[in-house]
């Protein structure tokens, strides 16, 4: 700490003493190269404001072609708040990167604490690779890799090392925040490293069915899930959007 606090004071001498440094140049040999030469301090900075404009409006377009999306959710459970659940979207080019942290507490017969992190990476629409991280009180639960491999996916759980004959996933359960599945049958859970089906029950409400006998409603207001009930066989809880 007192290494990078010293560091950064140095640096901030050493930054000021270039505005000075620059006015005693142009003092010296600027200004009269421009009187030699006829030449008025306005007109050169015409095109300097110019440049200035030109640079300040490429660094803004630049800016522009990243398009970041925030969404919140409460978890409650009978009722009552036990965590929170946020989901970032960062567009940027043909690269879309999604990103799930969640943050529950319940208790039962003891206190339980869960921390999921789900990390997706899209690019023209294919997956290209999805990290699933939860920890239960502390412990590492689960670790779960897919990873795009030529015309398949490489999947890795917990170090052990499968693949699945897909050339492309274009929906993970990640994406179902950001958009309804308006006409799919099917989507890739990257917790279950398969994919589950999509069955729509009513107006822009739709189950999925997991392969551990479990199943959730995404119910969708405006194209963006507002409300997800998770059916679990210990327990029941909701995200609502914030």
């Amino acid at each position: 700490m007192y290494y990078q606090y010293k560091t950064e004071t140095i640096t901030l001498k050493h930054n000021n003493m270039i505005p000075a440094l620059t006015i005693w140049l142009f003092k010296k040999y600027g200004r009269p190269f421009l009187n030699k030469h006829n030449i008025t301090f306005s007109r050169v900075m015409v095109p300097v404001k110019k440049l200035s404009v030109t640079i300040l409006f490429l660094a803004i377009s630049s800016l522009a072609f990243a398009q970041e999306q925030t969404l919140n959710y409460n978890v409650l459970h009978s009722g009552n708040t036990v965590g929170h659940m946020k989901l970032e979207q960062v567009k940027d080019g043909d690269d879309t990167f999604l990103k799930i942290a969640s943050d529950v507490k319940m208790r039962f017969v003891f206190s339980i604490q869960v921390n999921i992190q789900e990390d997706s990476h899209y690019r023209n629409g294919k997956l290209l690779c999805s990290h699933v991280s939860r920890k239960v009180n502390g412990k590492q639960k689960a670790d779960k890799l897919t990873k795009a491999n030529g015309d398949s996916y490489q999947l890795t759980d917990d170090g052990k090392i499968s693949s699945i004959n897909q050339k492309q996933i274009s929906n993970n359960l990640t994406m179902m925040y950001l958009q309804e599945p308006v006409g799919l049958s099917q989507i890739y859970s990257d917790n279950f490293q398969q994919f589950v089906q999509v069955k729509q029950v009513e107006s822009h409400t739709y189950r999925i069915n997991l392969p551990d006998g479990n199943y959730n409603f995404y119910t969708y207001t405006n194209g963006i899930c507002s409300k997800v009930d998770i059916h679990h066989s210990l327990y029941t809880i909701q995200i609502q959007l914030v």
